[in-house]
């Protein structure tokens, strides 16, 4: 029973999503996490449209997991969601792992003859596989394979006698799958609402669906994994279109296969309509776009917007920055494979790439140039993005890694035999598993131990705590100016839209106020009183702006005049209502926004005002939960600093005035946000380490700043 069960695939597989799922769970976090994941769960439940490249099968998805009864709250049932595709994407990887390792991994033959277990030469009939080994010469030779006709057996005949146990390339699949489900990056995918837990769920499944076509289907008749694959790849480009990235390595297996001939042809054309057919979920954008619902971004309702919007057009402009960028992002790369894997299975990488390099060819084909091209097609096109964020485009380097990992076990599993000279008791056939097992066993515990805190969300409620703080805290009807998408912008669409958290406060994020005229209809319809009176000033900007977003002739000189117009106007004509910006924008002012009005210290943001005054703030009621959460890094700790610095500088603003009692009850609320000064903060990445410095030296001067007034 227990060799049937190694010896299916899909066994195994379900065993690895299972197992990740359950450790999954364990790390889910509780509410909105970081980056995009409160737009989307936005997009999900109302059925918007979501930033480029739109995403409609995940969008379609995610609504029917934010209406299942699952959990007590809809965004819980997303990150659900990501758990569980995430878990299933580790399954596929081991039915890929499995495909490559039994089909297409055969071990080369340097010579023409082969040595039978009794040490006699006989040669290789004719027709028979390049790898093809004698077998056992009796039932104890095959259960005891280190010896060999009362002799210690060599390295080649004891892997001869390992080729006969059918079940060592699934069981080092399984641990492929492993490998990958807790690996960083992956893992953390599992965490919270993204579109990346549906593409690990696709990628493995494309690539095995397309070997198993190479190797099994002959004829230009189309069979069941050619059907597969094509339409595993076509719902593939409209989750992500990261996709492409495939096609460098598939191209180069495919015309390898089959050459360009008239059979290659045929085929792609037999292909062709299983793979356009899932492309056409694309015309969902611009039927539901034309319906105006709540999120609508790039409004994609015309065939010319839906192309920007699926190229994402408006997101090129943080692509091929110059060298500078792709060289930083290159060299953080190579710092996290240690991390990602742990230097063991940085080592058995190593070690799958020589055992790839070793592998005979088949129909013309190299697995290792296969890998190669999967991994640098990822890396090269993924180090031009100029963007913090930058680790989830990095996983199909990270999945490739994966499969040579396994490689790497069937490689040890070749060499470990060579012991059996100084020990021949200790290889029998169930302990060349155990051999595995135990390695395997190895690489996923050091991997958890190591990623698990990295990734455990279970406590993060940061971008919740941001958000309610600066809704609940924002007098009635006010307005708030802010750039801090990644922080608590993102997640206040799910706030507000989803669970109807202080709709009378207007969110304007000033980044997209500037560059994407489509957000104006979007502020419109949740304000239409305070656009109507700047109608003159924005329809003369958003003349300029709409021309510059297509592409056609503007003029130049005069956009920026406009803008800062619109923007003076908008903050001008509407001062019957409290208006604010948040911390980023006092640190980096906008030369262009609103340049008369004053910045006035107003608690937990800052007002702005025509002339200088004294803003009278009331004692904030804010929370912040982090207990359970005491990570350091860019986002937790900037988070700490956007949140405690206008509560300092409020503060300073009352001493001036000798409001002593006030000013010491702000700087309470600021030292909530102090995060573990204690921690090694040397051992964080560089990118990190800078804003880590920045925090211990704004909270150590809080706390002083406070003790002086006791």
């Amino acid at each position: 029973m227990f060799e049937r069960l190694l010896s299916r695939p899909i066994y195994l597989a379900a065993m690895v999503a299972a197992i990740a799922f359950i450790v999954y769970l364990q790390t889910l976090a509780p509410s909105v996490d970081w980056i995009d994941a409160g737009e989307l769960a936005t997009d999900c439940y109302t059925l918007g449209i979501a930033h480029p490249t739109g995403y409609p099968l995940f969008t379609l998805i995610g609504w029917v997991f934010s209406h299942l009864p699952i959990a007590s709250s809809i965004i819980v049932r997303l990150n659900l969601m990501a758990a569980f595709f995430t878990a299933l994407g580790a399954g596929g990887m081991v039915l890929l792992a499995s495909e490559l390792f039994q089909n297409w991994m055969p071990q080369r033959v340097k010579k023409p003859v082969l040595k039978n277990l009794k040490g006699k030469a006989q040669p290789q009939k004719k027709g028979k596989q390049r790898n093809a080994v004698a077998a056992p010469s009796s039932r104890r030779d095959a259960s005891t394979p280190n010896t060999v006709g009362g002799r210690i057996a060599t390295s080649r005949e004891i892997a001869q006698v390992q080729a006969q146990i059918p079940f060592i390339p699934n069981l080092a699949a399984f641990a492929t799958g492993l490998a990958a489900a807790f690996s960083a990056t992956w893992w953390n995918q599992s965490t919270s609402i993204e579109v990346y837990p549906l593409h690990l769920f696709f990628v493995p499944l494309v690539l095995f669906f397309f070997l198993r076509m190479l190797r099994n289907e002959e004829s230009e008749k189309i069979q069941k994994d050619g059907i597969l694959f094509a339409l595993l790849l076509g719902l593939s480009f409209t989750n992500h279109m990261t996709t492409i990235l495939l096609a460098p390595a598939c191209l180069y297996m495919f015309f390898a296969r089959y050459r360009f001939s008239k059979l290659a042809r045929n085929r792609i054309v037999r292909l062709g309509p299983f793979f356009i057919a899932p492309l056409l979920l694309y015309g969902f954008m611009l039927i539901r776009s034309a319906q105006y619902p709540l999120m609508d971004w790039g409004h994609p309702a015309t065939f010319g917007a839906l192309i920007r919007h699926v190229t994402a057009k408006q997101f090129q402009v943080w692509m091929y920055t110059g060298s500078g960028a792709a060289a930083k992002q290159f060299a953080y790369f190579w710092s996290r494979v240690p991390k990602e894997f742990t230097i063991v299975g940085a080592f058995l990488a190593l070690l799958g790439l020589w055992k790839m390099l070793n592998a005979a060819s088949i129909r013309r084909t190299h697995i290792l140039a296969f890998t190669l091209l999967l991994f640098f097609g990822c890396l090269f096109y993924s180090i031009n993005y100029d963007i913090h964020d930058i680790d989830s485009y990095f996983l199909l380097a990270f999945l490739t890694m994966a499969l040579w990992i396994g490689a790497g076990i069937l490689a040890f599993n070749r060499t470990a035999p060579l012991f059996s000279r100084w020990a021949p008791w200790i290889f029998p056939k169930w302990r060349i598993v155990a051999n595995i097992a135990g390695l395997m066993l190895l690489l996923i515990l050091v991997e958890i131990w190591n990623n698990c805190s990295e990734n455990d969300e279970s406590g993060n409620y940061m971008v919740q705590d941001f958000t309610l703080n600066m809704l609940r805290n924002l007098p009635p009807h006010a307005i708030v100016f802010s750039t801090l998408w990644d922080f608590w912008v993102s997640g206040d669409f799910y706030y507000q839209l989803v669970e109807h958290v202080r709709p009378d406060v207007l969110v304007i994020d000033k980044a997209m106020l500037r560059d994407r005229p489509w957000y104006y209809a979007e502020l419109e319809k949740r304000a239409p009183d305070v656009f109507a009176r700047v109608k003159p000033e924005e329809e003369a900007f958003l003349t300029l702006l709409k021309a510059f977003d297509e592409g056609r002739p503007f003029n130049e000189a005069g956009i920026a005049p406009a803008y800062q117009s619109f923007t003076t106007a908008l903050i001008e004509k509407n001062l019957d209502r409290p208006i604010f910006i948040t911390q980023e924008m006092v640190d980096q002012r906008d030369d262009l926004f609103a340049p008369t009005m004053k910045i006035v210290p107003a608690g937990v943001a800052y007002r702005l005002w025509p002339r200088d005054t004294v803003y009278m703030a009331t004692v904030p009621n804010e929370t912040w939960d982090d207990k359970n959460y005491r990570r350091r890094d860019y986002y937790t700790d900037d988070a700490r600093l956007m949140q405690a610095v206008p509560l300092e500088r409020y503060a300073g603003a009352c001493l001036a005035r000798h409001d002593t009692s006030t000013a010491r009850a702000f700087l309470g609320k600021a030292l909530l946000f102090t995060p573990d000064l204690d921690a090694n903060i040397d051992a964080l990445p560089d990118r990190d380490r800078e804003i880590a410095d920045a925090a211990n030296e704004n909270f150590t001067q809080l706390r002083a700043m406070k003790a002086q007034l006791h």
